[in-house]
């Protein structure tokens, strides 16, 4: 089991990629109604069958409320949610026992726990995130009565762009699904031909954060949304607003001046910082930007170990994964984000 726990909320997540279910316990979600439409087709997103390059694995991905749930509403403080792992084909990985896959953590596993099974990565498997986008998907309905939105798309893939926030006359409403451009769908269609993988950046823009939200330090909203956001498995860059393109420039450019408009209400002329000052929402679009690498599950030859042995070896990986992980896991992103907000204080 993992655990995270914040200010407000807590969060126990459980179980492996192959395991009868997997599921999460949550203390703390706010007592509302459920709308299970919305909740499934939130999470209807992270589901493998999509095609562009997406794993074959479908789940239903169905959770079952089986505490703190009544007749759609969330009555305890505690709700647990699980769901059934229905697709499995564990035999995909019989060649992989006692040989670690390279940048997977079959390797580090064995260092700390003895691990020799690898089918599916076990407890460090992405199929463990949908657990998360239940809570993503609850909080997704919760905030939008507050007028808050997180929407993640795909900024590049590989060396190839699609669109961002930085770009001039970006627009959020008018994205095409997932933010893929044409050439970049052709970019995961080349890997996937080629047994291999590729990696992308992710981008997500949250509007309606009104200011004041968030606090100093190991409280701040970029260190909550960032630590959660690195708990997402693939994650290897995490940045807000011009990010490391701010590095290269002086302040007298960086800085977002402030101005009183006609009403003398207080605005923020640019958004250099991504909608965070000191940790806190300065009342702009909350912008990050996230770099997912390749999938380490590719069906070409690599060099690894066999621990049972004690030899080198090669493994060609078999079985149903993604050329890019990062397009499943969009709704994980923005669920990590609700979370992130719903706990600050």
């Amino acid at each position: 089991m993992s655990t995270w726990k914040g200010n407000k909320l807590e969060l126990n997540l459980y179980g492996t990629s192959h395991d009868e279910k997997i599921g999460i316990v949550v203390k703390g979600l706010p007592k509302i109604k459920i709308n299970n439409d919305k909740l499934i087709s939130f999470m209807a997103r992270r589901q493998g069958g999509q095609g562009l390059g997406t794993t074959e694995r479908k789940e239903t991905d169905e959770p079952q409320f089986i505490r703190g749930v009544v007749e759609g509403k969330i009555t305890d403080d505690k709700v647990e949610a699980v769901i059934f792992n229905k697709n499995k084909r564990s035999n995909d990985y019989n060649d992989l026992y006692g040989k670690p896959r390279p940048s997977h953590a079959d390797y580090v596993s064995y260092i700390k726990e003895g691990t020799l099974d690898y089918r599916g990565g076990g407890r460090f498997s992405g199929r463990l995130t949908a657990p998360l986008t239940v809570v993503g998907g609850i909080l997704e309905d919760y905030f939008s009565t507050l007028g808050v939105k997180a929407t993640a798309y795909i900024r590049s893939v590989g060396g190839v762009k699609c669109q961002s926030y930085k770009d001039e006359g970006f627009d959020l409403d008018t994205l095409p699904p997932n933010g893929l451009s044409a050439s970049a769908i052709d970019e995961i269609e080349k890997a996937r031909k080629n047994k291999d993988s590729v990696g992308a950046v992710v981008e997500c823009v949250i509007r309606g954060v009104k200011p004041g939200i968030g606090n100093d330090y190991f409280e701040g909203l970029e260190s909550s949304i960032s630590s959660l956001i690195y708990a997402i498995p693939g994650v290897k860059g995490v940045e807000f607003g011009e990010g490391f393109d701010l590095s290269k420039l002086h302040g007298s450019v960086a800085n977002d001046p402030l101005n009183f408009d006609e009403n003398g209400n207080i605005c923020i002329l640019t958004n250099n910082a991504g909608g965070i000052n000191g940790g806190i929402s300065n009342g702009e679009d909350i912008t990050l930007s996230i770099a997912f690498r390749p999938t380490p599950s590719i069906s070409k030859s690599q060099n690894t170990v066999d621990l049972v042995n004690k030899t080198n070896t090669t493994i060609e990986i078999k079985g149903r994964h993604d050329c890019c992980i990062a397009i499943r896991a969009l709704p994980v992103v923005e669920s990590m984000c609700y979370i992130a907000l719903f706990d600050a204080r």
